[in-house]
């Protein structure tokens, strides 16, 4: 091969990749496989979920964080929770000396939550709490559609 049939080759080749760069379609396997992919289905979650996601967050860091940090556990509870849950919650926790949102003495390591259904203006979102020994356990939510007011907390076991 000569050197003019090399360079017209080459040329060739820089000019079609940039064209397939420009219009998107040498990026699509990229694109395909970012870490972006998670976010897109977190922007879908249902504002219920949203709801929940923001409680339990506050929750844990409350329980974490010294008074002058931020808000107490009770405080957040105040914000997100209903007058009569909340009271429940307290009765609960004086019964079963565990925190009443988690069920447990202990904050979880992680935790996931699905919007499983709604009626009567309400939706029931099941959160999964997983352990730093590997159980997971469920704790059900009910938070009002409208007011995304958390009015119920309810433990399947």
């Amino acid at each position: 091969m000569t050197f003019r049939p090399r360079l017209r080759n080459t040329v060739i080749g820089a000019c079609t990749a940039v064209l397939l760069a420009g219009s998107g379609l040498l990026a699509l396997p990229a694109q395909a496989a970012s870490p972006q992919a998670p976010a897109a289905a977190a922007q879908r979650s249902t504002s219920s979920e949203r709801t929940i996601d923001s409680f339990v967050q506050e929750y844990i860091y409350a329980i974490g964080a010294s008074h002058s940090e931020g808000l107490s556990p009770a405080d957040v509870r105040k914000r997100y929770l209903s007058t009569g849950l909340d009271e429940a919650l307290s009765q609960w926790e004086f019964d079963h000396k565990a925190n009443p949102v988690f069920r447990r003495e202990e904050s979880p390591k992680t935790f996931d939550r699905v919007e499983t259904g709604q009626a009567d203006g309400n939706a029931k979102v099941v959160t999964t709490y997983t352990w730093e020994d590997g159980t997971t356990s469920d704790v059900w939510f009910t938070v009002g559609v409208d007011s995304q007011i958390i009015t119920g907390l309810t433990d399947p076991s």
